[in-house]
This record gives C-alpha cells, structure tokens and sequence, in this order.
C-alpha cells in the first residue's frame, strides 16, 4: 500500500512566520551594528557581513512570497547563512569544537532540505535541531562570556552574538511554522471491462426473408376453353 504525499508550507500572516521575519530583520539589524567600520578587510566583508546580510533578506523575501506553494525555495537562503557559520566555525581555535560546529551546520542543511521536501514526513526533528543550539548558545557559551571578568565582551562581539541568537531563534519559529498537508491517495479505478457477446441459442432459426405474394394460376380447363373458342 502507498503512503500518502506530504507537502509542507507556512502561511505568511502566521504568528510563527511573522516572528522569523521580525527576528531575521533584527539579526540583520546586529549585524550590520556589530561590523560597523570593520569592512576593510574584503575577506571578512564578504564572509562575515555580506554573506550573512544577503541570506537574511533571501529568507525574508521567500518566507513571505513563497512559503505558500513552494517553501523549498528557502533552501537558498538557509544554505548561504549554513556556509556563513561554517566560515565563521573556521576562526575557532579548539579543534573539536570546530569539527563539531561545521558538522551541526551540515546536518541542520540536511534536516532543512529533507523537510521541506516531505522526505522526513514530520517537522520535529528541524525543531530541536535550532532549539537546542540556541539554548547552547544562551545557557553555555554567553553565560560564560558574561561572567568572564577579564575578557570583557565589547560592544561589537555582543551585537554579532545578538545576530546569531536571533537568527537561531528566527529559524526556529519558522520550523515550528511549518504545516503538514497529505494529499489524498488516489483510488483505485475499476477495470473496465468490454461488453459481452452473447451468442444466439443454437436451435433458434434465423428470420426467414418476405417473399412477394403470388399470384393464383388459373385452371388448365379454363384455358383450354378459351383456345377451343378461338378456332
């Protein structure tokens, strides 16, 4: 038996759509407060301002235009912020932290393009894949910036932490956005069969055709006397 297709799609005037937009603005917003003046370099204007800014205006567009009918084109812009945060993965310094931050990347890329195209049937597993860096992120990483007395965070690291925090959070909305629609399955035609031929009883005798009627002969005396009269 065939299981029945799944689509998925967000509706744009959803509360879960319309705070990824907000959130995905903001991001954009920290980012480019965050970077303010740091745009000499052409290496990190590229990876770390204009790569990050573009993916979040894409998202932005596509959410809003094409979450409808075909939520897949959001892909793009999920795979442009994904090499964002491998590029910036590259900058850490532990190893294994690093190889750790490029693998959730790439499998958060994953998660995202199978959902969208039905493959994985449920939304749940996106869900905790941004759910659970985001919390990371609050309860571990900037809770430990915070408390550390000596390397005091500035202003601009705090603002592009902020970028980050809001677009984990933005994309976890929209994942907890997604809608389910399963098309029905279509039934099973019956097999249309030709018309029978049903073959005449064998003792049944085919219509016999009309025949002209016959005129009567008249008697051989009659004619007889008619010829005797005429000698």
């Amino acid at each position: 038996m065939n299981r029945p297709k799944v689509k998925f799609y967000t509706d744009r005037h959803s509360f879960g759509v319309s705070a990824a937009v907000v959130l995905m603005a903001l991001a954009i917003a920290f980012r480019v407060i965050g970077c303010w003046g740091l745009w000499n370099d052409q290496n990190y204007l590229i990876t770390q301002i204009a790569l990050p800014i573009g993916a979040g205006l894409l998202f932005i567009l596509f959410a809003l235009l094409c979450g409808k009918k075909a939520i897949w084109t959001t892909i793009l812009p999920v795979a442009l912020g994904a090499a964002f945060f491998v590029l910036k993965a590259l900058a850490i310094e532990n190893t294994v932290q690093m190889l750790l931050y490029i693998v959730l990347c790439v499998v958060v890329l994953i998660l995202y393009f199978c959902t969208v195209f039905a493959i994985i049937r449920t939304k749940w597993l996106l869900v905790l894949a941004f759910i659970l860096p985001f919390l990371y992120h609050i309860f571990v990483i900037d809770l430990a910036a915070m408390r550390d007395s000596i390397n005091v965070v500035t202003f601009a690291a705090g603002m592009q932490e902020m970028s980050i925090v809001c677009i984990m959070l933005g994309m976890f909305f929209y994942s907890l956005a997604m809608k389910k629609f399963v098309k029905d399955q279509e039934p099973d035609l019956p097999k249309i069969k030709g018309p029978k031929v049903i073959a005449p009883p064998p003792h049944d005798e085919p219509p016999q055709e009309e025949q002209a009627p016959q005129l009567p002969e008249e008697p051989a005396e009659n004619t007889q006397q008619k010829s005797d009269g005429q000698e």
